[in-house]
């Protein structure tokens, strides 16, 4: 088994999205994604390239680092202090569930690095399309789910996988986050998502869609009004609210 990951980017700074919105939080970015999301509308903010997901220009960069060399330049940071005393661990991509194996053997390392029972929390952000492995799930307590719906571009062959989206809707610890521009997607959620899966309205977050400050706080009105409608939580992106387009903060 390798002892290695492929990183494209680790920072220290509070999670932007989600139910754990403003938590500090140590952030492990693994290279390489399974999907390529092109209909977003995010663009390169030097170069102008059309790239659709908003991470693609971090995540389609990768080192291999081993195990050591990670937590060595944790402990350097100061990170391996901060999740000992209870920032969480975000590990986000791209895809990170393309990288289960070495990832389980990672946090048995960290485990024995930090040498202490509950030592943080760990939180996985995926796209829902590969099936978790036992092991990751009993040792995750969040799970950021965030399928692609029809707009992203994908096809729903490539971004609907009903038998990993029922694991994860069975899975206590995962909640559903739905990036949205129109009331398509609504519908879309409901019929595809909720209503299948029966997910219950505080387990489901609306995002508005949006590569810049500017745009998703446009948005950002409208797609509470559909939270106020539907009971669902809104999500902020609270990085592009306070440093917009900038990575690695």
């Amino acid at each position: 088994m390798k002892h290695y990951l492929s990183v494209s980017e680790m920072f220290y700074s509070i999670q932007g999205e989600g139910v754990s919105v403003g938590c500090p939080a140590v952030f492990l970015r693994l290279g390489g994604c399974n999907l390529r999301c092109e209909g977003f509308s995010y663009r390169d903010s030097v170069t102008g390239e059309h790239l659709g997901c908003d991470t693609k220009a971090v995540w389609r960069h990768q080192q291999r680092q081993t195990f050591l060399e990670i937590l060595a330049f944790w402990e350097c940071q100061g990170w391996l202090s901060a999740l000992r005393v209870g920032a969480h661990l975000v590990v986000t991509g791209g895809e990170p569930l393309m990288h289960q194996g070495p990832l389980l053997l990672f946090l048995e390392q960290l485990d024995a690095t930090l040498n202490l029972p509950d030592w943080s929390f760990l939180e996985i952000e995926t796209n829902a399309t590969l099936m978790p492995e036992v092991a990751l799930l009993s040792r995750v307590q969040q799970l950021n789910v965030s399928p692609k719906l029809a707009h992203s571009g994908e096809s729903r062959e490539r971004a609907y996988q009903s038998a990993v989206l029922k694991v994860f809707a069975a899975a206590p610890q995962a909640f559903f986050k739905f990036v949205v521009r129109s009331e398509a997607d609504l519908e879309e959620i409901i019929r595809d998502y909720v209503e299948p899966f029966q997910l219950s309205p505080e387990r489901v977050l609306l995002m508005p869609e949006g590569g810049t400050r500017a745009i998703v706080q446009a948005r950002a009105p409208r797609v509470v009004e559909w939270c106020k409608r539907l009971g669902f939580r809104y999500t902020p992106r609270l990085h592009l609210d306070i440093w917009d387009q900038a990575t690695g903060v």
